[in-house]
């Protein structure tokens, strides 16, 4: 493959990792990232053109950069469902002194 579609194609996985995160869904976006940050380092380790290098290397920043960005979103999402998650279950005690409520007839 030439480099032109490897860099077409982590382009599109770059969006794809966006929309993932613009519907909450960060696990299938920081996958999609490191997919893409794990492919360049590999073009990276098999350049040899300096100034194909540089292109990969500021790729990589940019790969980099959003995995971050990413990541800190991923964890911040996360820790708000252990929020709500510890909060059901410090409510469950009193949740479970209400009695049940019956059909009426």
């Amino acid at each position: 493959m030439k480099l032109s579609s490897d860099e077409e194609r982590w382009a599109v996985w770059m969006v794809q990792a966006r929309r993932f995160a613009e519907r909450e869904n960060f696990t299938d976006a920081v996958a999609r990232m490191r997919l893409v940050r794990d492919a360049v380092a590999k073009a990276l380790g098999e350049a040899t053109d300096p100034r194909q290098r540089e292109r990969l290397e500021t790729e990589m920043a940019r790969a980099d950069e959003q995995l971050a960005i990413l990541e800190s979103k991923y964890l911040a999402w996360r820790s708000e469902i252990a929020a709500r998650r510890q909060t059901t279950i410090d409510q469950a005690e009193q949740e479970m002194a209400r009695p049940i409520p019956t059909q009426v007839d």
